[in-house]
Parts: structure tokens; sequence; C-alpha cells
């Protein structure tokens, strides 16, 4: 028996095909640092939280493969959250606008813990 899925809201070439997706996606904005290894350090925003990672909006692509921390701040009084992250997508959204799909990394089970209940208990 196959398992039911939603209908994807895509627009494009995915347009009208099921979603992929295994986990469900709750809403989460909050501002974001990225530190890319090598160096690089850029600021975005979270979309949206699974059990398996995240997604965010920044204004340049991240290259799928690229290993990251994030440090999460849900307000300014709050302690800052680090995950360690690797982006698995990029995609170009509008001018100035890229939605990056990061997995969280399994030896950060810690991290992912405490994002998780500091977002539940938000919610």
């Amino acid at each position: 028996m196959q398992e039911h899925r939603p209908p994807s809201i895509l627009s494009g070439p995915f347009a009208g095909q099921p979603s992929r997706r295994l986990q469900p996606r709750n809403a989460l904005r909050w501002p974001v640092t990225i530190l890319i290894s090598g160096g690089n350090e850029r600021s975005g925003m979270t979309v949206d939280l699974s059990a398996e990672g995240l997604s965010l909006s920044t204004d340049r692509p991240i290259a799928p493969g690229s290993r990251c921390t994030l440090l999460l701040r849900p307000t300014p009084d709050e302690e800052w959250l680090k995950l360690e992250v690797k982006a698995v997508y990029s995609s170009y959204t509008a001018p100035g606008d890229f939605r990056i799909g990061m997995a969280f990394l399994p030896q950060d089970a810690a991290g992912r813990d405490r994002l998780r209940a500091v977002a539940t208990a938000r919610a």
C-alpha cells in the first residue's frame, strides 16, 4: 500500500506532483547567522523546521554539501542556539533571496534537541 502524501504547492516543473517530504514542516521565523566552513559568514532568516532539518532564506546561494554552523537567537534576551548542519539544496526564489535547505548532522543531536525544545515552548 502506498503512503498518501499531500499535494505539492510548488510552481514550476514540480507543480502538481506529490510532495516528497517525509517529515511535517513547522513555520519558524528566527534570525540566523550562517558560518560556512572555509570562513564565509552571512545572515538570514529561518523559514521552517522539521525533524531532519530546516530551511532558511538568505541573500546568496550556499553550495549543496557545504557544512555550516548556524547561530539562532529566538529573541534578543535568549541565549544563542548553535547547530551543525549541511546544505542540501539552494534555490533561487527572487532577486537577492535564496531558499537553502539544511540537514542536521547526526553528531549534533544535542543541538537539535535544544532547538526543538525552544521551538516547542514558543509554539
